[in-house]
């Protein structure tokens, strides 16, 4: 009987233990699968807006009369504690107006379905990769819960900057002594189905493209500069499509603009891009 009882207690003991096997590789399955669509389905969201973000990065970004980069409005700083995030959320919070922490509440998330889902899928990637190389610290260290958004804002500038760089090492591999840069602009629209013609070298009136498709015809001028370009090509661009008949007046420059600039073509509609954008023409037009 004490035999019987003795075997019982070994077999239930070995089921029980096999429960807990198959419950402990269920969970690994779990979080392994959790962490890789968490990095898998970031990547596809940030190449799928990659040319909008480069956009909304250098319509954020500051530039000084020297050419110093500020990106305080495009990196933003959000609240970085999940519950802190819910409660601001459901008081309207500022924190997420703009730059990269709008891009996540109304992109990201959206495609996660919901808060609670994104930081699950997170806590997985982070149980998979707990360790992080801190470029700040030169260091590596534990990747922490708090991480997600120093993380999430690393991937998305380095695809704008690879992006943007890029397209510099393009044009300057293209550059040739006597080539312009409304050359390379010409090329690039042509590329992309637009049908370009060039004005005359004098009395050009501040147009050097006139790139049409359809009802459009869009008066561009092209700035090679190593600063950031002032109101004075806001100014002839403007006159420019009028003296063209244009329907949009775009200023292409490979430097950014003065904010003094900015303000200049929004109250004039002068749309402000850099060569990159001439990709994505259409989307800076509408």
């Amino acid at each position: 009987m004490k035999l019987l009882i003795l075997i019982i207690i070994i077999f239930l003991l070995i089921r029980i233990l096999i429960y807990l096997l198959i419950k402990k590789r269920k969970e690994k399955l779990r979080i392994g699968l959790n962490s890789n669509f968490f990095i898998e389905e970031l990547n596809r969201i940030i190449e799928e807006n990659k040319y909008n973000l480069v956009e909304e990065r250098r319509r954020l970004m500051q530039i000084d009369p020297y050419g110093n980069e500020d990106l305080k409005k495009w990196i933003g700083n959000p609240l970085i504690d999940e519950k802190e995030i819910r409660i601001n959320l459901l008081k309207g919070s500022n924190n997420f107006k703009e730059g990269i922490p709008y891009f996540w509440i109304k992109v990201i998330i959206k495609n996660f379905e919901n808060i609670d889902l994104f930081f699950e899928k997170w806590n997985c990637y982070r149980i998979i990769n707990p360790n992080i190389k801190d470029e700040t610290l030169g260091i590596n260290r534990k990747l922490t819960k708090n991480d997600w958004y120093i993380f999430i804002a690393s991937m998305i500038e380095k695809t704008c900057l690879n992006i943007i760089n890029n397209a510099k090492l393009e044009s300057n591999n293209n550059y040739k002594k006597g080539i312009k840069f409304e050359d390379y602009c010409f090329k690039r629209l042509i590329s992309t189905g637009w049908k370009v013609e060039e004005t005359p070298n004098t009395g050009d009136q501040g147009v050097d493209l006139i790139a049409s498709l359809d009802d459009l015809r869009v008066c561009l001028q092209c700035k090679d500069h190593e600063k950031p370009v002032g109101n004075k090509a806001v100014q002839e661009i403007y006159a420019g499509k009028k003296y063209w008949s244009g329907t949009h007046a775009i200023l292409v420059s490979k430097s950014g603009f003065t904010k003094s600039a900015y303000k200049l073509a929004k109250t004039n509609k002068v749309i402000l891009i850099n060569e990159i954008e001439l990709d994505n023409l259409c989307n800076m037009i509408f």
